[in-house]
């Protein structure tokens, strides 16, 4: 009978094991009894490294001990029926592997009686990996592989146009993806069309009218006049009106086009579209996205920049002989350069129009803010790609790190079986969706062998997370740029300062202009050109580059509330969309939000378009009493125009303070970017984010506009300890444990 293989299922097993242990303990003493509680010669240190590894560890991602850890009795047995069923044999209740292919490296010899043996875990506490291939089985036929084939039920397909048409004819269920923002549909672009005819009309009828007539009207005698602001400072005021327009139009379209590029059904034109900036860089430059009929009215808007210095200089003075006296005229090659760049802005604003026309943006509502990016990943399955380390270090590669994602998609997507129905997200149809979003993981030797455990986030080790801070800031808030800036506009401003009102060289009293000011036959001065010319171009430069400053800081803001140790409300931190906002309605979302820096400078940096304005409209040649020719300035408008100097210089100045919360790991200037900081589990699977239906929509469910303000919810950005602790994400703050690992993580990270 001793060779004989007595064959037991897992019920009789634990039955036996709990008869041995009533009788052992029946006779055994008290030291005896204590000593049987461990197994001599059994190091248990390996099954408390698994324990803490399988209580700190995101569930679905493997384990970071890359040793061989021995397997629990109870394991063993289940491995065994899940591999051949209820195979074992009994001698002296001393298992023996039942496969001969069976690693014996990762079970070892077992010592101790079956009383002693660890408890089984339960099913859902089970590591979900590879490294630990346990999955409990009743005894019976062999269970499917952990890594099988998925079936064709989670394949992602794309639902087109035809195809919603078929599943939603009447567009109530699942809406046509067309959104786009007020500004560029065809009333705001009609807008400003209009604009851009009424301007060529008045200067055309200048322009004809001059010469025809000799001139417009007469000139008073006086640079102080009426006429003076009409025809030296208000041609630009309006100019500078259609310019903004037109720049708000182009920041718009940049914002569109990275979704309507990923919303493409043909693959070649969704290439690389992820990585596509939403924001413009600089208006110094033209901005020159997507498709031919954006980058027509990219170019055109950026002709537009020369519409106010040109226009600065566009109307003089000419001496009539036959009547004996002066006369304002209009400058006719300065006049006609003007009218044929707004003819270019009006034709491009005219394609520009026919292109959004009913165009597939892949948008139901605009998405301004980070919140209306984390619905579109509530059921994505490419969220593994972001999930890497890598993404985080310096210099990192950012294309080439995310190369699986160049040619994703957002649209409506559903399963090929039609199973779960028609949902809106960016996808692929090239991974299987049912393996989560952990499927692609990173290399084992890229993973660290031990985890922190629970409970380490309330002692005070400055080693609690070792995340590298970010290091990243956009160019205009450097330290070196930023400093070197406002110190040469300092001495610029100051060295102004001292020519205009010393009294050698006193500006009031007016200077040589070194060239000729006469005016010729078609009334083109040289002087008055290039004094008007030189000093609004510098001025546009100044603007332009101003608008940089304010970009960056719109952009930066939310960010910068949410690595605040007790984090942001909603509506201050991912619902903020101030990189989004229009002119002068950023300042009054700013002020509700009590983000007052924001608001000025954002004010400020539109205002400052009347400093080239100013600088064109200030000097005039005019004539001495004692017959000699001087460039004269108009002292009321220099006063303002120093006003705005001073003012500029000290709205650039306000951005060097309290910048390092703005550090961040890389940039967010992109739509990958910003879903690589949305990787926690927790955040895209928050019932808040699911099958929104608008934005209005999105921030009820926030807690905005609630009547107890302190329902809204709260956000930070950072990392957590815990089982999600090496990601750093955007995370909803819940618990004032949350509180505390978020206030060490930006400790660390700063």
């Amino acid at each position: 009978m001793s060779n004989q293989a007595v064959r037991f299922d897992e019920a009789q097993l634990a039955m036996f094991a709990a008869d041995n242990a009533a009788r052992m303990d029946s006779f055994k003493d008290e030291l005896a009894l204590a000593a049987g509680k461990v197994t001599p010669g059994v190091d248990d240190t390996p099954y408390i490294q698994y324990a803490l590894e399988a209580l700190t560890r995101e569930r679905g991602s493997p384990t970071a001990s890359q040793l061989p850890v021995p397997s629990p009795p109870s394991e063993r047995y289940s491995q065994g029926f899940q591999q051949q069923g209820p195979k074992f044999m009994v001698k002296g209740f001393a298992p023996v592997p039942a496969s001969k292919g069976e690693p014996s490296s990762s079970h070892g010899a077992m010592h101790s009686p079956i009383s002693h043996q660890p408890q089984q875990p339960k099913p859902k506490d089970l590591p979900q990996d590879r490294s630990f291939p346990f999955t409990p089985q009743q005894p019976g036929p062999a269970a499917a592989p952990v890594q099988q084939k998925p079936s064709t039920t989670h394949q992602w397909i794309p639902v087109d146009k035809n195809m919603l048409q078929t599943i939603d004819p009447r567009g109530r269920t699942y809406p046509a993806l067309t959104f786009k923002p007020r500004i560029l549909r065809p009333f705001s672009l009609l807008m400003l069309m209009i604009l851009c005819a009424i301007m060529m009309a008045g200067l055309i009828f200048s322009g004809v009218y001059s010469q025809k007539n000799d001139g417009l009207t007469p000139y008073p005698g006086s640079i102080y006049s009426g006429q003076y602001f009409v025809f030296r400072i208000l041609p630009q005021i309006l100019a500078g009106i259609i310019l903004i327009y037109a720049q708000s139009i182009v920041t718009a379209s940049l914002r569109v086009v990275p979704f309507a590029t990923l919303a493409q059904e043909d693959p070649e034109k969704r290439y690389l579209a992820l990585f596509q900036n939403l924001y413009a860089t600089s208006f110094l430059l033209p901005q020159l996205p997507g498709a031919w009929q954006l980058k027509t009215f990219g170019i055109a808007t950026w002709l537009a920049n020369f519409t106010l210095p040109l226009l600065s200089a566009a109307f003089t003075c000419i001496y009539v002989d036959r009547e004996g006296r002066w006369v304002w005229s209009a400058t006719q090659g300065l006049v006609w350069a003007s009218v044929a760049l707004y003819f270019i802005l009006l034709v491009a604003a005219g394609i520009l129009m026919t292109f959004w026309f009913g165009h597939w943006t892949g948008l139901l509502w605009d998405a301004r803010s980070i919140a209306d990016v984390i619905p579109l990943l509530h059921r994505t399955n490419t969220m593994s790609s972001y999930r890497r380390k890598g993404l985080y270090e310096r210099n990192c590669d950012y294309r080439a790190e995310l190369r699986e994602r160049w040619f994703d998609r957002l649209g409506y997507w559903q399963n090929r079986d039609s199973v779960g129905g028609v949902w809106h997200a960016i996808g692929t149809s090239a991974v299987p969706a049912d393996h989560g979003p952990d499927f692609v993981t990173e290399p084992r030797s890229e993973r660290r062998s031990n985890e922190l455990s629970v409970g380490s986030h309330l002692t005070g080790s400055s080693a609690l997370l070792d995340f590298e801070g970010g290091k990243y800031l956009p160019w205009c808030l450097r330290d070196i740029p930023l400093v070197s800036f406002v110190l040469v506009t300092s001495a610029l401003l100051l060295a102004l300062l001292i020519v205009s009102f010393l009294p050698q060289t006193k500006l009031e009293s007016g200077f040589t202009p070194l060239l000729p000011s006469r005016p010729d036959g078609s009334a083109f001065s040289a002087a008055n050109f290039l004094y008007s010319f030189l000093p609004s171009t510098l001025g546009m430069i100044l603007f332009l580059l101003f608008q940089s400053f304010d970009q960056a800081l719109r952009i930066l803001q939310p960010w910068g509330d949410m690595a605040s140790l007790d984090g942001a409300v909603a509506s201050r931190s991912i619902l903020a969309d101030y990189a989004a906002c229009l002119p002068l309605h950023v300042t009054a979302r700013a002020l509700r939000n009590g983000h007052w820096r924001v608001a000025v400078i954002s004010l400020m940096s539109t205002l400052f378009i009347f400093i080239p304005i100013l600088a064109g409209g200030l000097f005039m040649a005019l004539t001495t009493p004692s017959q000699q020719v001087r460039m004269f300035p108009s002292m009321p408008v220099f006063g303002v125009l120093l006003a705005f100097l001073v003012l500029y210089v000290g709205c650039a100045s306000l951005l060097i303070p309290q910048r390092r919360q703005f550090y961040l790991p890389h940039c967010v200037t992109t739509i990958a970017s910003l879903i690589s900081f949305c990787t926690a589990k927790d955040l895209y699977e928050d019932p808040a984010f699911r099958s929104v239906r608008s934005r209005k929509d999105l921030a009820a469910r926030l807690g905005v506009g609630r009547k107890d303000v302190r329902e809204e919810s709260l956000w930070f950005f950072g990392v957590l300890a815990g089982r999600d602790e090496k990601r750093i994400s955007v995370r909803r703050m819940r618990r004032y444990t949350e509180k505390v690992a978020m206030t060490r993580s930006m400790a660390s990270m700063v």
